[in-house]
This record gives structure tokens, C-alpha cells and sequence, in this order.
């Protein structure tokens, strides 16, 4: 069994990637996901996640306020590493856990580990092989504009705040670009996984 991680920065549209996957039968290591079950309504993390930024970050409901967050976070690497110590620690803890079980499974297949910042928290040393979703830098910057209702210049500053494409590319084992159409994107997808599993498409 494989672990193949996909990642990609803001607006290159890897989500569409794994939904892909994951419609094909695929499992899918989601860790943002696994983030958002973290910091719920009730976890003992949001204690946490308080005392180290504030009040702020919390609507009037008592709940994470993910955009507040990540605007504190992007663009200030001290904070940054902070909330890397308090939640992607545990996020780590629980994919390794699931990728021990799908293993243990024995099951001669392909597993998926969806991580925006695969590269930047290390994760990489949990994959075989690392997919990196890409696209032309201003659809990704319309994407999130559209996707975010942020402003260019927020958008821009979240960009230059992660690791640089080139890097990213570089270490990359194949690179998808998603600057086209959806068909165009699967077709690349449906050879990548011909290339790996050398049988079928599908994982059913």
C-alpha cells in the first residue's frame, strides 16, 4: 500500500482533486478535516487556541472563527509556528493513526493524504509520493478572491507567506496543473493513477 499526499497552495483547486478521488472510490486522508473536528464547539483546544491569540478569534457564538485566525496566523511565521504546536501536532497524531489502520487493513491499495501545507509541517515524511496541484498565479488569486471575499492584496500576502511554487515543484513527485477545465484536470488525474496502480481507474 501507497500513501500519495496532495497538496497545493491557496486557490490551485486541490479539494477538486481529492473530491475526484474520493468520487473514484478512493480513501482520503482529509486534514483539514481532521482540523476542523479538532477545534469543534467544545473542544479543549479552543482553551487553548484563546489563551495563545485572544477573544478575537471567536464569533459571539463561542465558535473558531477560521478566517479571523488564519488572517492572524498567514502573515506572522512566530504565530504561525505557535498554532502548528497546538493543532497540527494532534492533526499529524491522528493521520498517522489512520494510516497505520488502513495498513493494517492489508489491503493492496492506494491511500490519499490531503494536506494544504503538506511541505511546511513536515508531513511529507508520511507519503510515498507527493502529488502538487498547481494553476496559473492569477486564477488562483480570482479563486480565492471569489471563494474568500478577500482583496487581492490579502490574497497575495497569504501567497507569499507559504513556501515558494518553485520549491514546492521541486520536491514534488508529479505536479497537476489546474489552471484549465475539469475535464482537463481529471484526464490528468485518470493517466497519474494509470502510471501508479498500473490497472483500473477506479478503487472499488
Amino acid at each position: 500500500m501507497d500513501v500519495i499526499g496532495i497538496t497545493g497552495g491557496i486557490g490551485s483547486g486541490k479539494s477538486t482533486v481529492s473530491d475526484y478521488l474520493r468520487s473514484l472510490g478512493y480513501e482520503i486522508i482529509d486534514a483539514d478535516g481532521i482540523s476542523r473536528q479538532l477545534t469543534g464547539a467544545g473542544s479543549p483546544i479552543l482553551k487553548e487556541l484563546g489563551a495563545a491569540f485572544g477573544g478575537g478569534i471567536f464569533t459571539q457564538e463561542g465558535e473558531l472563527d477560521r478566517k479571523k485566525l488564519a488572517e492572524i496566523v498567514f502573515c506572522d511565521p512566530a504565530k504561525n509556528r505557535l498554532l502548528q504546536s497546538i493543532v497540527t501536532v494532534k492533526v499529524k497524531e491522528i493521520a498517522r493513526d489512520r494510516i497505520r489502520a488502513f495498513r493494517e487493513t492489508g489491503e493492496e491499495s492506494v491511500l490519499f493524504l490531503d494536506v494544504p501545507l503538506l511541505y511546511e509541517t513536515g508531513s511529507e515524511a508520511m507519503c510515498d509520493r507527493v502529488w502538487y496541484v498547481t494553476a496559473e498565479r492569477e486564477i488562483r488569486i480570482r479563486r480565492v478572491m471569489k471563494r474568500d471575499g478577500a482583496d487581492r492584496e490579502q490574497v497575495i500576502a497569504r501567497m507569499e507567506s507559504q513556501m515558494p511554487e518553485a520549491e514546492k515543484r521541486r520536491r514534488a513527485d508529479r505536479v497537476i496543473d489546474n489552471s484549465g477545465d475539469l475535464p482537463g484536470l481529471r484526464r490528468q488525474i485518470d493517466a497519474l493513477l494509470e502510471e501508479h496502480t498500473g490497472k483500473g481507474l477506479t478503487n472499488r
